[in-house]
């Protein structure tokens, strides 16, 4: 898979949006998946928890076009850099 689905996008933010985290998202509407894409849409969910911390609207083509092209380095800064601005943003939520 080169794109990530339009059908998948939208179950996919609606699902973490609904638990917090896009791997909880993920078991949330799995039974909504193509089964031929469910298990690369699974690896990215946890690739996004682990590796970037969420996603929106705005950036999840971004990073499924990041996680699956890790060699293309304009995309993995970019995802570092979305990565880092998530971190920050969670450090000012917890004071």
């Amino acid at each position: 898979m080169k794109k990530l689905p339009n059908y998948a996008k939208s179950l996919l933010l609606h699902g973490s949006s609904v638990t917090g985290n896009f791997t909880e998202g993920y078991y949330y509407i799995e039974e909504q998946l193509r089964i031929k894409d469910a298990k690369a849409l699974f690896d990215f969910c946890q690739w996004v928890d682990l590796h970037i911390g969420g996603a929106s609207q705005y950036n999840i083509d971004m990073l499924f076009r990041a996680y699956t092209d890790p060699t293309n380095q304009e995309l993995q800064n970019q995802a570092q850099e979305l990565s880092i601005q998530i971190k920050r943003i969670r450090s000012y939520e917890n004071c």
